[in-house]
This record gives structure tokens, sequence and C-alpha cells, in this order.
């Protein structure tokens, strides 16, 4: 069929402009396009666009590009792609929008930095534009689009933040991200993938879909072996510790929405997994948590509520490693990072600046802004928290070595947990502590009332754990014990609290380090219904038993005590002594340091003129007892050594209250040195602040012999027999104390002397003779008082005194304490002559009988009864009774052929003219009679008719010069004072007196003697 010019016409304007179409599809529009491209980037960003090469079908309305290259400010590539693939569909007519089967975009690659100033480089991107006016907001539907699919396929991207004090870099690919059927009018299925990985294995999927009008995407996403440092190494600069391994999956899928309203989006998180999570200080080289395997289930986050809800959180393994390192700071402490000193800043009021007005840099009080609305409060929800098979080691560093404690397996579980106030939280716990001890805890919390009720119980924990720091701080060696304890707790809504409860430590066993022996032990001992309350603040004991106690007390060599010793770290000076006593009795043994404390806790003053009496702490102890208690004493000072035990000591102290009027009862029974009975009992305040004492101590018949150390050191005798019973009362009330000691000591004897340079120089065996009596008993009561605030009163020194006092009396003073015992006055040993006289007078008969009696008593004694005689007393009275007699023998001569001589003479001495005539011819005689008379005596021969009054001072006179003119002969002196020891003597052993053999006439020095009386002063031996 021939065509017509006008077809042949019309198909060659068709070819032409298929032709003009086809070359300006395939031609014109790769090269506009790459010209226009390169001209904008130029134009708005001054940098070189790199494009490969670009094809164009315009037929089949497909855009190719390939080797896309966008530099960054640096020169690096910005943004780039390997490949892209436009399909656009002839669709798009009628559906009035862009319709495109297919977007592929192959390799693409995004470089995202975030420079040092803290700019973002993809920001640069929009800085080529000046910014449009913003017409108001008008609701309008979206532009319609239409993508069949688009595919990322093998993309990358990589994000470096330089900002950072230590720069990050992260690199994620290969990147594929895949949209089907989308399009913004909701008439398609609007599905997309999304699959990224990083080289280290990290990979995200995330699938959904996504409309544009309303805004909605549903969709789920799981990542996969995320490391947990690479979070940390982004987050670094703000965490302060070191994510050091660790791998996160978190699964879970979300819901954003703007259908009601404002845009809403739940993200919910069906698992998410941390295992191997290992952290540690930032640069450390070792870890100080390792969790193993961290699960969170279904959790649930609401933008629109503000609600977290947690199903549950389970931390299965672990191991948590704490310690106190010497400086005395946790290591934990450590994660927190090192708190940095805020340096201060000037008031922003009184900053000034040049040129500013000076008035300006005043502070001016401002009125408080006015305070933001408050944010609503999240609410977070985690129902249930369980943490399993944990293990955590403590450690003290500040010993050596360290005391450690390792909690494995450890078992938390807590339920009801949220940040609402009025829920109740439940806690529980379990554990084994050093694989011997368990504890197990279970509490509930109200945080709204602020109350908390707890019980814990701990059974079989090893006490020899604490060894490294009993042995920093004491010098004793923990071997064994266990300490077992189960306590309820509760708080109430008010804040106080109250604590009930029982705890034991059973098998305790403690040695002293330096002496290697037992220190103190025991089977048991239990504290029983512990009740404290902290308002009103009080405690109560129900009872404290100890089973089996047994403590070992030992004096060393240099007089230091075992106990202060065990209680100094070692190394370490033992802590300073009391200051010694300004007049400490002499030979006092040493007193232990254990009773000197005591002494001086006793002795501090409870009050004071300028503060009140303390109010006591109101505290009671039911019952404190003792079963089979035992004690041991040894003194290793005294050479040879001492030792003394205690055994089988039982009873109870029951009643002690801090309330001033109680009185807890007191009573203790066992053996000293296995045999010797010991008794201890009263009433007693020791937990109120006004002391109160009332006790008794007895023992009966322990072995002396066991004291001949100290008796050898202290009293320089050996002690070869006898046997001690003691019966003392202490009572302290008003913080005097009064004490009644009484000792017996049956069948005392003394043997070898011992050369101690500390003994008394005493002679004790006469002291010994003295105190014993007929029957072999020595019985010392020993009263002693004083006041616990006098910084020298001392219990042990002050018995220790009154014990040498009491031998000093009996030896220094004998005769004192027979006359204090037997009657007869303290001086009963001193027997008065008159002078010249050996005569024994009715008072001194009685004296004598009464020394007889003592004598009889203490039949061990002898007495010397010395020959005394006193010239200056004696001669005088034994001249005049010379005198006497040469007068006598006168008037009787004179008198011859009378009856009477005698009485003739008396009478004629009764004369006083007679008696002065006779004086007045002896005088002649002895004198001479051209001897003068005394001047009273010539005054009376003189005178024609003496006055009798004048014949008295004559006859004095007279007398006088007479007695001075007769010579005494020593022999008569010797002789009177042998009468007087006879009269003495016979006196004593007279009428059953006692037996002649223990009287002694003695020959001894003469004695200063005054007044008109010879005294005899006799002795025992």
């Amino acid at each position: 069929m021939r065509l017509s010019r006008r077809h042949v016409i019309a198909l060659g304007v068709a070819v032409v402009l298929l032709g003009l179409y086809a070359a300006a599809g395939f031609l014109a529009v790769p090269h506009f396009a790459r010209q226009a491209a390169v001209d904008f980037v130029r134009t708005h960003y001054g940098r070189t666009l790199t494009i490969g090469d670009i094809r164009f079908n315009p037929f089949t309305l497909n855009l190719e590009v390939r080797h896309l290259a966008l530099p960054d400010a640096d020169g690096q590539n910005l943004i780039g792609f390997e490949r892209l693939h436009v399909g656009l569909q002839l669709a798009s007519l009628w559906r009035l929008g862009p319709s495109f089967s297919e977007i592929l975009l192959v390799q693409p690659q995004v470089r995202v930095v975030r420079r040092s100033d803290g700019a973002l480089n993809l920001a640069d991107l929009g800085k080529g534009f000046a910014p449009a006016p913003q017409p108001p907001p008008q609701k309008t539907a979206p532009m319609r689009l239409y993508i069949g699919r688009f595919e990322v396929i093998d993309g990358g991207t990589t994000f470096e933040d330089r900002a950072r004090a230590t720069p990050f870099r992260a690199d994620l690919a290969p990147i594929a991200f895949e949209l089907r059927d989308f399009s913004t009018t909701a008439a398609t299925g609007d599905a997309y993938t999304l699959n990224a990985a990083s080289p280290q294995g990290e990979r995200l999927n995330w699938s959904g879909t996504i409309r544009l009008a309303p805004l909605a995407s549903h969709g789920t996403y799981e990542i996969t072996d995320l490391k947990a440092r690479t979070l940390w190494s982004y987050l670094r600069a703000s965490l302060p510790f070191e994510i050091d391994s660790g791998v996160v999956a978190v699964r879970g899928d979300y819901d954003l929405s703007s259908d009601s309203g404002p845009l809403a989006l739940k993200v919910d998180v069906h698992k998410t997994t941390v295992r191997s999570l290992g952290l540690k200080p930032a640069g450390g080289s070792e870890q100080y948590v390792a969790l193993g395997t961290l699960e969170v289930d279904e959790t649930r986050v609401d933008l629109g509520r503000q609600a977290v809800d947690v199903g549950k959180v389970q931390l299965s393994g672990g191991d948590i490693r704490v310690w106190l390192s010497e400086p005395g700071r946790f290591n934990l402490l450590d994660l927190l990072g090192s708190p940095s000193a805020a340096s201060p800043q000037a008031p922003a009021e009184a900053t000034s600046h040049p040129g500013a007005d000076p008035r300006a840099a005043t502070a001016v009080p401002t009125a408080p802004a006015p305070a933001a609305a408050a944010a609503p409060a999240w609410t977070v929800s985690v129902p249930d928290i369980s943490l399993t098979g944990l293990k955590v080691s403590a450690e003290d560093r500040q010993v050596s070595p360290a005391a450690r404690v390792v909690l494995e397996p450890l078992a938390i579980h807590v339920t009801g947990f949220n940040l609402s106030p009025e829920d109740e939280l439940e806690v529980t716990l379990d554990t084994a502590v050093n694989t011997s001890g368990r504890i197990a805890a279970r509490a509930k919390v109200a945080p709204r009332p602020g109350t908390v009720n707890a019980h814990l119980e701990a059974t079989h924990l090893g006490l020899p754990a604490l060894q490294p720091l009993l042995a920093h701080y004491t010098s004793m060696t923990l071997l064994k014990g266990e300490l077992g304890t189960r306590v309820d707790f509760e708080r109430r809504a008010d804040g106080s609290f109250a604590l009930k409860g029982d705890s034991w430590v059973s098998d305790l066993s403690t040695v002293d380090n330096t002496l290697k022996k037992d220190f103190i032990k025991w089977r048991e001992l239990r504290v029983a219904d512990v009740s404290y309350r902290s308002q009103p603040a009080s405690l109560r004991i129900g009872s404290i038993t100890a089973l089996e106690p047994y403590v070992r007390m030992i004096i060393a060599p240099d007089r230091s005590v075992n106990i202060k010793q065990v209680l100094t770290p070692p190394g370490a000076a033992p802590p300073a002594s009391a200051p010694a006593d300004a007049n400490p009795p002499a030979a006092a043994p040493p007193v232990p340091a254990a009773k000197q404390s005591s002494r001086k806790q006793l002795a501090a003053p409870v009050t004071s003129a300028a503060h009140a009496p303390l109010t006591p702490f109101p505290m009671s102890v039911g019952a404190v007892r003792m079963v089979k208690g035992a004690a041991d004493y040894t003194d290793l000072w005294i050479k040879p050594s001492f030792a003394l035990a205690i055994q089988s000591l039982d009873g109870a102290v029951t009643g002690l209250s801090s309330d001033p009027q109680s009185r807890a009862k007191v009573r203790l029974d066992g053996k000293l040195a296995n045999y010797s009975p010991l008794h201890i009992g009263g009433e007693v305040n020791l937990l109120s602040a006004a002391l109160y004492t009332d006790v008794t101590m007895s023992f009966k018949d322990l072995d002396l012999t066991i004291a001949n150390p100290y008796s050898g050191y202290f009293v320089g005798y050996k002690i070869d027999k006898g046997k001690l019973s003691v019966d003392v009362s202490y009572k302290i009330e008003n913080r005097q104390l009064t004490a009644a000691q009484h000792f017996v000591v049956d069948q005392l004897e003394l043997g070898d002397r011992v050369d101690s340079p500390e003994a008394m120089h005493l002679p004790l065996k006469v002291a010994v003779a003295l105190l014993k009596d007929r029957n072999g008993v020595i019985d010392l009561p020993l009263p002693m008082s004083g006041s616990l605030d006098d910084p020298h009163f001392a219990i042990g020194p002050i018995i220790w005194k009154v014990f040498v006092n009491t031998i000093e009396k009996a030896v220094t003073a004998p005769f004192a304490l027979l006359g204090h015992l037997f009657g007869g006055g303290e001086h009963m040993n001193v027997v008065e002559f008159a002078a010249g006289s050996a005569a024994l007078s009715p008072p001194t008969q009685s004296q004598l009988t009464a020394l007889s009696k003592a004598m009889k008593e203490r039949p061990q004694l002898k007495l010397d009864v010395p020959i005394v005689a006193a010239a200056g007393i004696d001669r005088p009275q034994l001249a005049r009774a010379q005198i006497t007699r040469e007068l006598s023998v006168r008037a009787e001569t004179s008198r011859q052929g009378r009856k009477h001589p005698e009485q003739a003479a008396e009478l004629a001495l009764a004369d006083p003219a007679t008696h002065f005539k006779l004086l007045v011819e002896q005088y002649q005689a002895d004198l001479g009679k051209d001897a003068a008379l005394p001047a009273a005596a010539l005054a009376v021969q003189t005178a024609k008719k003496p006055e009798e009054a004048a014949l008295d001072p004559a006859i004095g006179d007279l007398e006088t010069a007479l007695v001075h003119h007769v010579q005494i002969p020593d022999s008569d002196l010797d002789a009177l004072g042998r009468a007087r020891a006879t009269a003495i003597q016979n006196a004593l052993v007279a009428d059953g007196g006692i037996e002649a053999a223990r009287v002694f006439i003695v020959n001894t020095a003469p004695k200063p003697q005054n007044g008109d009386t010879v005294k005899v002063e006799l002795a025992v031996h």
C-alpha cells in the first residue's frame, strides 16, 4: 500500500521527534543533569561533585547514576554511592504523583563527622541556602508518592566524633534496606526491611510498615552481638568506668501512631540479654564486676503514659570483687570516678566589667524566679527481679593478709519494685558464706509510710575469717568459732525502730601469740531474747549464758599482763599504765592491768559541780549464767612462778538493771586449786550510773604452800604449812567503799628464810606467834573503806597495805595487839614502880593478871622482864630512906629504957621540933660540927623562940643537904632492879599463871627515865 505524502511527512516528523526525544533522553538529560548537579554543588557548597556515568532511557524512564561522590570540607567523601537506579512509571500520570517501580541504591556511603567544635558535617548541606520565610502552617494532604521497591544494597556509614577528648569512630557495613509497595495514600503495604552489620559482627534487623498520612509505623527490631565495649567507646567521656567486655542482644517491636492526636510511641522490648559484662575502672587492668547473663523480659516503654514496665529481670552468675584498700577506700567507688572539686564562681551580680558602673558590681537581692511547672513523673515498674549464682568476694586489704569473705552462691529476689511510694517491696536473700556459713534474710519495705519489716538468720559463720583483722589489732590467734544469730527488725512510720533476736558464738578458741597458750575459749556463749527500741530508747536482754568459759591471765617476767599485751597490736607499745600512787605500799604485789582498768572505770566520777547527774540508759539483763567456768592465773614474774586455777564455776547474776533502785542477785560457786570451795554472792547494780555493790566472797582451806613464791619474795620466808580461809564483803554505795575482810590462817608454819630485796624487814615469826592462838589459828579482820573517786584508791594495794600494817603493828606494838584482844590496855607491857620501891600496886597487879591471860592464849610467845633501876629517880628516894632509918635509930637510942622505942621514934619524927633537932644532929655527925647549917636551919637555931612555921623550910633544907651528901652504891640500885623483876615474874607465874620457863629476867641497857615513877618495859619473843 502506498503511503501518501502526508503520511510520509507525519512519519518523518514522528521519527524526527522520536529521535529528538531519544537524543534528549539519552544524551541531553545526562549532560544537563551532570552539569546542573556539578554547578549546584559548586554554587551552594563551593565543592566539586564527582559523578561517573549518567544514563537515562527515555523510553523506559529508567535513570542510572554511577560513582557519585560529594566531598566534605576536609576533602574526604561526605556522601557517595556506587550506583543509583531509578525506574519511573508512566502510572505517575494517572496517579497524579511520582510513581517508581523501583529505586536501587548500591553501596551508598555516608560519612558523619562531629567536628571538634561540636558542629555536624552533614549540617553543611543546609548552609548553601538562605532560610525561606515560613508560611503559616496549613493542614494539607501529603504529596502523592508511590514506590514499588526501594532497596539499599551493601551500604555503609562511618561515624566520627572529634569533639570528644578521645575521638570516636564507628563503621557500620554492610547495610541493606528494602521498602516495598510504599505510598503516601495508605493504599499499599508499606513494608520495609533494614539489615545492618558492623565489622565486629554486630547486626541490626529492622522490619515493619510505615505510612505518612497519618504518620504511623509498626515493626520489629532485633540487635544481636552488639559489643558492650562499642557502646562504651562512644559514651566513655560521660561514663566514669570502663566496659571491658560484654555482648548485648535486644529483640522487640514498636508502634508509632498519631491517629488520635499527638504522636505516640510504644516500644516493647521482648528480650534484652547481656552476656559476660565486665566493668573496671577507667584505665584499670582488672575487672571489678563480671556478670554472667543478664536477661530483661517484656520491657514496655510508653512515651504517652511516660511509663516503663518490665516483666522480669534475671541475673544468672557473676563475680563481684569488693575490697577496702590500704588508704581506706572501697574499690567500687573507683567505678564512680574521682569527684572533681568544683571551682567557686563569683555571683553574677557581683561581676564587674571594664567601663561598667561600679555600683553594678554590688550584689542586689533578686526575687526568686518562679518555679517551672514540674514535668510529669515517669513510672517504672519491675515486679520481678532475681539474682542467682552470684559470687561476691569482699576483702579488707588494710590488713595483711587480707581479711576475706566470700558470698557464693548469692541469691536475691526482689518483687514489687516500682517508683510508686504506695506499693510494698519484698526482698529475699540467701547465700553461703565462706562455704560453711549461711545467711538468709527477708524484708518488706513500704516507701510511703517508711516502714520496714525484716528477718535475718545466720548460722555457722566461721569466725577465723576475721583473724587477719584480729592479727592487725591484737596479738592473738582465733583458731575456731562459729557465729549464729536470728534478728527481727522493724522500722515504724515515725522513724523509730526495734530489734529482737538471739545471737550465739560456739566453740570459740583463741591463743595468746606470745605465750602460745589458750587465752579465751568457751563451748558456747548465747545472748537470748535481745530487744532494743530506739524511741523511747531501751535495751533488754533476756539471758546471757556462758557454757564452759575459760580465760587465762598471765603476768609476764616484765610484769606486763597478757590481757594488755594481747589487746595491743603487734609492734605497738602497750597502752600506758595508770600513774603510780604517790605513796605506794611497801613491797606491794603487782596489780593486774585488767583490774587497774576496771578500777579506773569504777573511779570515774558520775557527777560534778558543773554537771547534773547523768540519766541512765534504760537497760536490763534478766540473767547472766555461767556453767562450768574456769580460769588460770599464772605469775611468771615471781621466781619460782606462781599458778592458781579456778574450776567448776557455776552460778548466775539475775536482775541486772539500770534502774538505780534495782538490785541484782549474785551467786557463783566454784573451786580454787581443785579442792578449795569458792563462793561469791550478794547484790549488785552495775548498769546504773549510781554504782551499788554488796557482795560477799569466801573460800575455805586453800593450801598456803602454793603461795611460796610470793611469801618468799614479799615476806622473806617460805611457808611449810598452813591453810587459808577468807570471808570478805564489799559494799559500794554512793561511790563509797566499805569492806570487811576476814582472813583465817590455820596451822601456819614459816620455813626457811629467803633472801629477797623486797621482803619485809620485820620479825615475822614473832608476828605469827603474836597472831596465832593456842589452837594454831590466826584470825585477822581487816576492815577497809575509801572513795572510788580518789585517784590513789586501789583495792589490791590497799588490802596489801592493811595486811602489812597489821604485821608491823604486831611486831612493833605487840602488847597493843594483846591488850586489844584480851584487855589490859595497849601499854600493858609497861609496869610502873614507885621511886626506890619494888612493890606492885593493885592496878599493876590487875595489869599483870591480864598479861598472864594473854600469854596463855599465845603459847608460842616468851616474855623478857628487864632489870630496871633509874639512878636519877631511885637514888634520892633510897637516900631519903637511909636518912629516915638513921634518924629512927638516933631517936630510938635517945629513948632507951622506955617502952616501945619504935613508937617513940615515930613520935619523935612526927614532932617538927624533935625532927629538926634530930636532923641537925645527923647533919653535924655526917658533915662535921663545924659545917655551916643551911640558912633556914641557922635562922631557927639563932631564934630565941622559933616559930613552928619556920621549922618546915628548915627541915626541908636539912633533908636536901643530907640527901646530896648520902652516897647510894650501884649494888643497891641493881638489887632494887632485880627485886622489881622478881616481883613481876612472881605475879605472872603465881596462881596458875604462865609457865616460869616462858618468863626471863634479863639485863638490858638502861633507858632514859622521867617522871616520878620507874617504868619497866616487858618484851616478847
